[in-house]
């Protein structure tokens, strides 16, 4: 890795300064690359002379200028001596807040005698001397703002600087921890917290601050009182807090001060008044420096504080039991256990799982244990999870408490290994334990959901009738039954309803939105499917985005990242977009546990951005995977591995196994299913196999309606206007191929003029795609092919015999022959390396 990094973005920035003929300020934060720009706009320029302003130089008058003045200056004017001594036409004055009064007055002379063309660059929200500020106040240059890097600008530098690309988890935590700063990021980086997995770099461990860069925010800092020092201390421990809480612990005045010198912020929330320090980094460097009894006697005055105060708002019982725990309080299991709660809902497992622990080895019993498998089953720590469950399950306990038990072990059992049976003996048990309807109802629900999962839909639908036949639900049976009953209609390919039935679930949830995290996830999930389903790909990307939020600014509930991430994948096929759906489906794929019955829908979206590539190799590579990460259970799981299955066996030129997976596919598949594995065998070119079957579908939606269109076109101008409605929905892919279809049709029919326009537009579209490699798009390299053409051409581009590839396609090795004769023929070609050569294979 390179220590200087390359300079990239500010294109807009860069041409403004090289435009600004009379000169320019730049202002922005420390570290956010003024110096650097300014530098990239002089590069190349003749006659540039730099001033560069330090607190030390500003000690001596004209000291900044000290090296491009002659050694002893005149009696008489010294700025005019100044003036006439510099003769350079590009004057830069790096950091000019900090010029001393003679120094800016000469830059302010310069500007206003003309000749020079003058770029300073200073701090924002810094007092500058009275003749810099009068540069821009009295429009004699323009300011020109800088603004740290925004999370695109730093996914973009980080890609430059490391030669890869970076997980987008990784680059959202970086851009977090750095606020978009250039030199802290820059230190980040060098700190070695990134690792490279294949070709992607992902954060490993714990953040660690390198020399330089403690040396830098140290210098940041600068000098501090004790008073000072002490809040911010308190702050890196504690932070945000409240004003009134800094001023029962004596810091206020010191925090005032703090503000004054943009060490730290103060935000009014709600009616009070919150303090943090100014940037993530002060506190990784504040803790760095505090030694054990220090920072111990910190977090117990935080603690004691906060808990006289009476632990009046949600995140404190969960900063009181942090700051005990870390500084070596005797444990409270009841606390401990109060703040495992919290942090499992703000979704911070590792402190869940740690907190977890301790309450159970403070005493906390079975509340303890139970709590604990929970936030271990969320961290997708499923067989450790599994013991503790069972530990738990042997305690007495209330029917409240055993039903959620058995509920959570049910989900750990099904979602996390895979073990179905299992899962339903434990609520099979829980149930004939249950006394109370609620909690007869609340198993049911969960029976419902596992029937959902495992692909029988009539079971699902008659479990939540009998959830409604025992009575009215409460108020948290009616939140989890309508994400059950979304889940059902989206089955049966009701999407507009399950979309309906979502919003009503959400409004349900508005009162408590953290505490059910989970039930979010599942609505946000079932209504992005819903939205592909129907064809609304801004919809489901809003929402995919809106899921993988979900994963908590810790980035450990895996769960979420690897579902959001997969349904972000998948629009990103589906509008075409193929390199960066493989991008999506790798980060993913990066953080799959060790076990997980979900696997399949993760490792299959990534197989089938490969298999569409052309990349057959990595394709079955990673549907391989599946076999060594878990058992995929019900459709899920499943569909997503057997469509990716079809498109590596198309790509490996098994056109006529392809369609036949498909079918089968069909004929197996849900509702919300079977339109996509249907419509997959007329990209295929066999539309005549499922026409009827696209028509007589029962599902309302308007990209289902367009396939069916698609199936049952039969002249080249049907083709050009499904290929249109394919990308006004956006999904670019579909359009391209149903371009190239229209091209073929068009010349069949001699249509010469409408071929050419057809084949004009696939190409444009499948330029947008990233590198499709698709059969229909075939056509586009080598015109005019049939089917049985196109797909011997493939197979004898891989190197296959006429014997094997006659005994692959169940067909004479002489109708091989021939069907080659008039693909050399068409192409122009003689042997199968110059074939493979147009085939790009």
């Amino acid at each position: 890795m390179a220590a200087s990094w390359p300079f990239i973005g500010r294109a807009t920035q860069l041409a403004k300064i090289r435009s600004a003929a009379e000169g320019v300020v730049v202002a922005g934060p420390a570290g956010t690359g003024k110096s650097r720009l300014v530098a990239q706009a002089v590069h190349g320029l003749d006659g540039v002379a730099w001033a560069r302003a330090t607190a030390a130089a500003a000690e001596v008058p004209l000291g900044a200028f000290a090296p491009l003045l002659p050694a002893t200056p005149p009696a008489g004017n010294p700025l005019g001596w100044a003036a006439a001594a510099l003769r350079a036409p590009v004057l830069v004055v790096d950091d000019a807040h900090l010029l001393d009064p003679a120094s800016a007055a000469l830059v302010h002379h310069l500007v206003t005698r003309g000749g020079t063309r003058v770029i300073a660059t200073l701090r924002s929200r810094t007092p500058v001397p009275d003749a810099v500020l009068a540069l821009w106040k009295d429009d004699l240059v323009p300011r020109l703002e800088l603004e740290p890097f925004s999370p695109e600008e730093t996914e973009a530098l980080l890609g430059a600087a490391l030669g890869s690309r970076v997980e987008a988890a990784t680059v959202a935590r970086l851009w977090r921890a750095s606020q978009g700063n250039a030199l802290y990021l820059h230190e980040l980086v060098l700190s070695g917290i990134l690792t490279e997995d294949g070709d992607v770099w992902r954060w490993r461990g714990p953040l660690t601050i390198t020399p330089t860069l403690r040396e830098t925010i140290a210098g940041r800092i600068g000098e501090l009182t004790a008073r000072e020092r002490e809040a911010l201390e308190l702050l890196a421990y504690g932070e945000p807090l409240g004003a009134d809480l800094l001023a029962v612990l004596g810091s206020l005045d010191a925090v005032q001060h703090l503000e004054d010198r943009q060490l730290v912020t103060v935000q009014p929330d709600g009616r009070r008044l919150q303090v943090r320090l100014a940037h993530p980094l002060y506190g990784e460097v504040i803790r760095d420096g505090c030694g054990v009894l220090r920072a111990r006697t910190m977090m117990r005055r935080l603690a004691q504080a906060v808990t006289e105060a009476g632990l009046r708002r949600r995140e404190d019982v969960l900063r009181v039991a942090v700051w005990r725990l870390d500084s070596g309080l005797p444990g409270d299991p009841g606390l401990l256990l109060a703040g495992c709660e919290r942090a499992r809902i703000v979704r911070d497992l590792e402190l869940a799982v740690r907190l977890g622990r301790a309450a159970v080895a403070a005493g906390g019993g079975t509340p303890a244990l139970a709590a604990l498998a929970t936030v271990l089953s969320y961290s997708d720590r499923y067989a450790e999870a599994d013991d503790v469950f069972a530990t738990a399950w042997e305690a007495d306990m209330t029917e409240t408490a055993r039903t959620d038990l058995g509920v959570q072990w049910a989900l750990n059992l099904a979602v996390g290994l895979g073990d179905v049976a299992r899962a339903r003996a434990v609520l099979e048990e829980t149930t004939r334990l249950a006394r109370g309807v609620g909690a007869r109802q609340g198993i049911l629900i969960m029976r419902a959901v596992l029937a959902v999962l495992t692909g029988d839909i009539a079971a699902a639908e008659e479990l939540l009738a009998r959830t409604r036949e025992l009575g009215p639900l409460n108020p948290h049976g009616e939140r989890m039954i309508g994400g059950a009953d979304a889940a059902v209609l989206l089955a049966r390919g009701r999407a507009a309803e399950s979309l309906a039935r979502v919003a009503e679930a959400r409004a349900r949830l508005v009162k408590q939105p953290d505490a059910m995290r989970s039930l979010a996830a599942t609505l946000t999930g079932t209504a992005a499917n819903a939205a592909l389903l129907l064809g609304d790909l801004d919809g489901a990307e809003r929402l995919a985005d809106e899921g993988f939020d979900l994963g908590g600014q810790f980035g450990s509930w895996t769960r979420a990242i690897l579902e959001f991430g997969t349904v972000k994948a998948r629009v990103l096929r589906l509008r075409g977009r193929l390199a960066d759906a493989l991008a999506w489906a790798r980060d993913t794929t990066g953080r799959l546990p060790a076990c997980s019955a979900l696997a399949g829908s993760y490792l299959g979206e990534l197989a089938h951005a490969y298999a569409l590539l052309g990349d057959v190799a990595a394709a079955e590579e990673a549907l391989a995977r599946v076999e060594a990460t878990g058992r995929p259970i019900g459709p899920s799981a499943v569909i997503p591995l057997r469509f990716a299955q079809v498109w590596t066996m198309a790509g490996r030129g098994d056109a006529a196994g392809a369609v036949a997976l498909c079918l089968e596919i069909a004929g197996s598949a849900l509702p919300c299913d079977e339109p996509f594995a249907l419509h997959d065998v007329v990209r295929l070119g066999r539309p005549d196999l499922v026409s009827a079957r696209l028509a007589a579908l029962d599902v309302d939606s308007p990209l289902v309606a367009l396939f069916a269109r698609h199936a049952a076109a039969r002249d080249g101008a049907e083709l050009d206007a499904v290929s249109e409605g394919f990308a006004r929905l956006g999904l670019l892919l579909y359009a391209a191929e149903a371009a190239a279809q229209a091209a073929a049709r068009h010349r069949e029919a001699g249509l010469w003029r409408g071929a050419r326009a057809a084949e004009t537009r696939a190409w444009q579209l499948s330029q947008r795609c990233q590198g499709a490699r698709t059969l229909a798009l075939m056509d586009l390299d080598v015109p005019g092919l049939t089917p049985r053409q196109r797909e011997i051409a493939v197979l004898a581009a891989q190197g296959l015999t006429n014997r094997e590839i006659a005994e692959r396609l169940v067909v004479s090795i002489r109708t091989v022959a021939n069907t080659l004769y008039a693909v050399y023929d068409k192409t122009g070609v003689n042997d199968r390396a110059a074939l493979a050569a147009i085939l790009n294979r």
